[in-house]
């Protein structure tokens, strides 16, 4: 696993709507209790902001349903539907950047499989482009989609994790959370 002398502060927040998460009190509580899974978002965090020129300040990081992530989604950006990952950029000055991000486990876990590995590492690359965002990256044109997969690419090498760039469709997908692919459709209730 990745360490560092990185002094960003990462909390972790596990939150699930009760209508729509299929998690029971149980397995949300492991999560919220696992240890090495907390540590594996943090290291993400860090290599991403480090990779960007940052070690000091806070990204806050919320982990949560479809659900809940639609419904922040519509509040913040009004776009009506579910998606991966949503970055709030705060500030950013000299080697310190604040932040937060809300990543959806229920879309991790639906994607995972259609990529070819497992849903925590698909939850790490919401969390290292989250960060990116944050720390400045964009990924509105071609250009700076490539500068994206490439900063990516680098963050999860780092962390240990294979070339993902064969595998994940890419942010810039329209299959990934545009509302044409999902028209009509509701958040899927299963999480699990």
């Amino acid at each position: 696993m990745f360490t560092s002398s990185c002094s960003i502060d990462v909390p972790i927040t596990i939150e699930f709507s009760d209508e729509d998460s299929a998690l029971t009190a149980k397995e949300e509580a492991r999560l919220a209790a696992d240890a090495p899974w907390h540590e594996s978002i943090r290291a993400a965090v860090h290599v991403a902001a480090l990779s960007q020129g940052y070690c000091r300040g806070q990204i806050g990081v919320l982990v949560t349903d479809d659900s809940t992530i639609h419904e922040i989604n519509q509040r913040h950006l009004q776009h009506d539907y579910p998606t991966d990952v949503i970055s709030f950029p705060y500030d950013r000055n000299g080697e310190e950047v604040e932040g937060e991000l809300v990543v959806s486990l229920c879309t991790a876990r639906r994607w995972a499989g259609e990529v070819g590995w497992d849903w925590q590492t698909e939850l790490l690359l919401y969390v290292v482009h989250g960060t990116l965002h944050i720390c400045g990256l964009e990924d509105a044109t071609a250009q700076q989609r490539q500068q994206m997969r490439a900063a990516e690419q680098a963050a999860l090498a780092k962390l240990g994790i294979r070339d993902a760039s064969g595998l994940s469709r890419g942010f810039d997908s329209q299959l990934r959370d545009e509302p044409e692919a999902d028209a009509g459709a509701e958040p899927t209730a299963d999480c699990r």
